[in-house]
C-alpha cells in the first residue's frame, strides 16, 4: 500500500509550535564523536539480554571510557553494561566498577522506598475496590532481569480506570498524599491524564496517577481497561501486586520507547525492555502481541520500536509484523538519538512527521483520520499547557 502523503496547511502550521519545542536533555552536549561507544554500550546490552559473550568490537583501548559510563549513567543502563562485562570476559578499568557501585547504591536507596510505597498504595486501594496496575518501575525489572535494583525508579506509576480516578484520589489523600499544586491544571487532568502526588514524609515515593499512558502528540492505544483487567498478580512480601501483564508491558515499553524519542530524551532502555520480553516470548504470545496492537490502533509505533530494538541491538529478535515506519533513519543514527539525544549534531525527524507514519491506517482515508485526531488533540493539549501558565 503506497503511503500517504503529510497533510499540510494549517493544522500542521499549528503544531509546529506544539510538536517542536526546544528538547529536554539530561546532560550538556560535548560534541564527540560517540560512534565506538555507541557500539560497545550495544553490544555489552546484547550480550547482558541473551547471555552470548560478543569480543570488544575494534579501537579497544581507544575507547572514552569516562563517556561510555556517562552515557550509560544517563540511560540508566549502568547494570546491564556491568553484566555484558562479565558474559563477555571483557576487563573494564576500575572505574567501571566505582561507578556501577554508586548507581546501584542510588538505586537500593531509592527503589527500597518505592517498593515500601506500593505495598502500602497497593493494599488501600484493594481495601477500597478501585481496580489499578503498577505500570513500571522495581517490580518490571524484577519481572525483566531479576533485580529489582537494576536502575532507579524514584516514582510509583499507577494506571487506573478515567472513571476510577477521583476515587484513587482519595485513596491517595486519605494516605496523606496530596497532589502537586502544578498538576492540577486542566493540561496535567485532561491532556497528560495524569497527577504526581506528593508523599507526606520521605519514608514514601511519590505516586503518579494516571489514566492515560501516552502524551498528546504520540499514538495512544484506543483503551486502557485492558492494561488493568489482564494484569497479574506479583508477590512482593506477603501482599500480591496487580502488574502488567507480558502483552501489554510489551506495548507499554514501545509507548516509553516513543514518548522518549518525540521528546528527544535517553530511550535505550525502552528498547532493551522490550527486546527482553519478545525474547523470552513464544511465537504464539508475539502473535497475540501483534493482534492486540493491532485492535489499540498502536500497531505501527509497537512495529517502529520492534524494528528500532532489532536494528540497534545484535540479538536475535524475530521480524516485526510490519515494516518499520521512516526506514531512513538508519542504526547510526538510531544509536545517536537513543544513547546521545543531547548531541547537537543529530538531525532529528520533525515529530509531526514521525506521528504521521507511526499513526496506524484505518479505513479507506487511511492514516489521515488518525492522524488529525491525535494532532488536533495535541494541538488542543498545547493550547491548554500555555493558558494553564
Amino acid at each position: 500500500m503506497a503511503s500517504e502523503p503529510l497533510p499540510a496547511g494549517g493544522l500542521a502550521s499549528v503544531l509546529d509550535g506544539a510538536f517542536d519545542r526546544p528538547a529536554t536533555t539530561e546532560a550538556v552536549a560535548t560534541g564527540i564523536d560517540c560512534r565506538a561507544e555507541h557500539a560497545l554500550l550495544l553490544s555489552l546490552l546484547a550480550s547482558a539480554l541473551d547471555g552470548v559473550a560478543r569480543p570488544l568490537p575494534p579501537r579497544g583501548d581507544r575507547f572514552d571510557w569516562d563517556e561510555l559510563i556517562g552515557m550509560a549513567a544517563r540511560g540508566r543502563l549502568l547494570v546491564q553494561v556491568q553484566h555484558g562485562l562479565l558474559v563477555s570476559g571483557i576487563a573494564a578499568p576500575p572505574r567501571v566498577g566505582a561507578a556501577v557501585k554508586a548507581f546501584r547504591q542510588r538505586a537500593l536507596m531509592i527503589n527500597s522506598v518505592n517498593l515500601s510505597t506500593v505495598q502500602r498504595v497497593s493494599g488501600a486501594l484493594d481495601a477500597a475496590s478501585v481496580g489499578f496496575v503498577v505500570l513500571k518501575g522495581p517490580l518490571l525489572l524484577r519481572a525483566l532481569y531479576g533485580d529489582y535494583f537494576a536502575r532507579p525508579s524514584s516514582d510509583l506509576d499507577l494506571l487506573v480506570d478515567r472513571h476510577d480516578y477521583d476515587r484513587a484520589a482519595e485513596v491517595l489523600r486519605a494516605l496523606g498524599y496530596a497532589p502537586a499544586e502544578r498538576c492540577e491544571s486542566r493540561w496535567w487532568l485532561h491532556y497528560l491524564g495524569e497527577q504526581h502526588f506528593v508523599p507526606p514524609g520521605r519514608s514514601l515515593a511519590t505516586v503518579d496517577l494516571h489514566h492515560r499512558v501516552q502524551q498528546p502528540g504520540c499514538p495512544a492505544p484506543r483503551e486502557t481497561a485492558s492494561y488493568i483487567g489482564n494484569g497479574r498478580r506479583m508477590a512482593l512480601g506477603s501482599a500480591d501486586i496487580p502488574v502488567l501483564s507480558t502483552i501489554h508491558a510489551c506495548l507499554l515499553a514501545a509507548i516509553g520507547f516513543v514518548k522518549a524519542a518525540f521528546h528527544r530524551e535517553h530511550s535505550l532502555r525502552y528498547l532493551a525492555d522490550l527486546a527482553a520480553q519478545l525474547l523470552a516470548m513464544s511465537e504464539q504470545e508475539r502473535h497475540v502481541l501483534d493482534v492486540v496492537a493491532r485492535a489499540q490502533g498502536i500497531r505501527h509505533l509497537l512495529g517502529f520500536a520492534w524494528d528500532c530494538a532489532g536494528a540497534l541491538l545484535p540479538v536475535a529478535l524475530p521480524p516485526a509484523p510490519v515494516r518499520r515506519p521512516m526506514r531512513s533513519l538508519d542504526p547510526t543514527a538510531l544509536a545517536a538519538m537513543s544513547l546521545s539525544p543531547e548531541d547537537p549534531a543529530i538531525a532529528w525527524p520533525k515529530r509531526r512527521h514521525l506521528l504521521w507514519h507511526l499513526c496506524d491506517p484505518i479505513g479507506p482515508f487511511g492514516r489521515i483520520g488518525a492522524y488529525a485526531g491525535e494532532a488536533g488533540f495535541a494541538a488542543a493539549a498545547e493550547i491548554s499547557r500555555l493558558i494553564s501558565r
